[in-house]
């Protein structure tokens, strides 16, 4: 056999492997040193490849296709700093728990290290953010190292979608001749299957649980990411147990399309205002802290008062408050449904009344505002909500925009899925995530809700609508700069100070950006005129920009009005 033979035979039996563990999608990022594992990719029939050029763009486009999909997807680049630029996507999937297989490829050991061109140290590039690297043989053609190949594509790819689920990093040395044997047949020649359990509690543990709670005076916290069908889940486990149920909004309980007075969608708002007569006994909390800070400062409040439960499917003890008394390690769903099979008693009504009616105070404040019956970027954002069709996708970067969706979400029977790249909390890469999304579902409506500097950190991104004709509306929202900061205390700062390291306004206009890559372009005038531009999405998805013009302040003034005008009802009610 040939160098170029065993090279051809050793990649491609990798990807048999990694084929055998679920691969089906392949994000490349083109390069010499990657010409053979980039080819093999493409003409695998039971692979889906992308091509971008733009390698931090390629790597969240792959972060976004993995979150649609909750299937590994491989990532691919040449030697050098193309990697690097991969880093940032690489630390939001490892925090977020996207598994990705990271193909980097690479000089081989008698290049490295004495001046060889486009060589760097590739070893452990990505560190503490992957959850293995494997430095990959030379190439060989014996029986041995094609076993060997297979092997590690097949268990790379696995270990990738174990709980917790998170990005695989091998680096493969290659030798020229860089070109495979394009003869060679694509049938893989042999399959693996994986028979797989879940981590789960004995009959003995989940009666213990079972008798801690029901009854007692508890609440609901849920953090992280979870598809629709999970969130009603967790909304069925607040129902059986009568308690409120509190949420990040990527855990989609506030979008899954089931209206239950439990769900405490306004709890930023009232949490930290009410005068509490009754304290919880019990706070069950899953995953991740939500988004709210105010939620986070009232949970550390209840250090004394309260028995505080976690439970974390992960193992990673990802508990920012460190008031866990009770660790609970089992895959979440599972837990759950074996508890709502066991509870036999509910809590009283008068619990759970009290934190309904401030729910309900809160949303009547909201539905009084006048702002939001005019266009502006926190009406724009309730009214994208609104406006999902059942089964649509939205995605919703950081800073202002998900603010707006965790505080002001309203009570809507519309059933969509909503993500968000909340495991680093970076606006790097939204764009190019979104567009993920979208390319896994391109028939359903596909929404981005994005800020302004957002959208320019991943302008890049945008050419992969255009190539792959990807009908992802983007609602802009433009206030001309970094509007969060308006919400901290820097907002405390001179103009001379707060403007240029702060404001950072950036001027662009965007309808020059939406002709560069044959997107649609229109300036909403009216929240009228909006709500109908989202409706002709549901039925007509189209690659377009909808810019929606703010005022950073605007936002902060209408906030103060919100919590000035709640503090007042919620002191009558008393």
């Amino acid at each position: 056999m040939t160098n170029q033979s065993d090279m051809t035979n050793y990649l491609q039996t990798f990807v048999e492997g990694m084929i055998s563990s679920g691969v089906e999608q392949a994000v490349i990022s083109p390069g010499s040193r990657s010409t053979p594992l980039a080819l093999l990719l493409h003409r695998q029939g039971q692979i889906e490849t992308f091509t971008e050029v733009d390698e931090r763009s390629a790597a969240f486009f792959a972060l976004g296709l993995s979150k649609a999909s909750s299937k590994p997807v491989v990532l691919l680049c040449t030697s050098g700093t193309a990697a690097a630029n991969y880093y940032p996507a690489i630390c939001e999937a490892y925090a977020s728990h996207i598994p990705l297989i990271v193909l980097t490829t690479d000089r081989p050991h008698e290049l490295r290290q004495v001046g060889a061109p486009q060589a760097m140290d590739q070893f452990h590039l990505f560190q503490g953010h992957v959850k293995e690297f494997i430095e990959m043989a030379i190439p060989e053609g014996t029986k041995i190292m094609l076993d060997y190949a297979y092997w590690q594509g097949m268990r790379a790819t696995d270990t990738a979608c174990q709980i917790p689920k998170g990005p695989i990093h091998l680096n493969f040395p290659l030798r020229e001749p860089l070109l495979p044997n394009l003869d060679r047949s694509l049938i893989a020649e042999k399959t693996t299957t994986i028979l797989a359990g879940k981590k789960q509690l004995s009959k003995e543990q989940i009666i213990n649980c079972v008798d801690a709670w029901q009854g007692k005076q508890g609440i609901l916290v849920v953090g992280g990411n979870h598809t629709s069908e999970e969130a009603e889940v967790f909304i069925q486990l607040a129902e059986t147990l009568n308690w409120p149920i509190i949420s990040d909004p990527l855990a989609n309980i506030t979008a899954c399309g089931k209206n239950s007075p439990l769900i405490m969608r306004c709890a930023d708002l009232f949490i930290q205002e009410v005068e509490m007569i009754q304290y919880p006994e019990v706070v069950v909390r899953f995953g991740m802290l939500p988004i709210s800070k105010n939620t986070m400062f009232w949970l550390q409040s209840l250090e004394d008062k309260t028995t505080m439960y976690f439970v974390d499917e992960t193992g990673e003890w990802q508990d920012q408050l460190k008031q866990t008394q009770v660790a609970i390690q089992a895959e979440e769903q599972t837990f759950i449904q074996a508890i709502i099979n066991k509870v036999e008693t509910k809590t009283v009504d008068s619990w759970s009344n009290q934190w309904m009616t401030w729910q309900e105070i809160t949303e009547q404040q909201l539905n009084e505002l006048s702002e939001m019956k005019t266009l502006n970027e926190t009406s724009a954002s309730l009214l994208v909500h609104k406006k999902m069709a059942d089964n649509g996708q939205l995605f919703v970067s950081n800073s202002n925009a998900i603010r707006f969706l965790d505080r002001f979400s309203t009570a809507e029977s519309n059933h969509y899925q909503l993500f968000g790249n909340r495991g680093i909390n970076g606006i790097d890469g939204i764009v190019s995530t979104a567009l993920g999304m979208c390319a896994i579902n391109p028939e359903r409506q596909n929404v981005l809700l994005i800020g302004d500097l957002a959208m320019y950190h991943d302008m890049n991104g945008l050419l992969l609508a255009k190539r792959y004709n990807l009908p992802l509306t983007i609602i802009l929202l433009n206030n001309n700069g970094g509007g969060i900061f308006s919400f901290l205390s820097q907002r405390q700062l001179a103009v001379e100070d707060f403007e240029p390291i702060f404001g950072t306004p950036i001027d662009l206009d965007f309808s020059l950006v939406a002709q560069l890559y044959d997107a649609n372009y229109v300036k909403a005038e009216s929240l009228e005129q909006l709500a109908v531009l989202l409706e002709k999405t549901q039925k007509q998805p189209a690659f377009q920009i909808i810019e929606v013009v703010g005022e950073r302040q605007e936002n902060v003034q209408l906030y103060e009005k919100v919590m000035m005008r709640l503090k007042e009802k919620l002191r009558e009610k008393e």
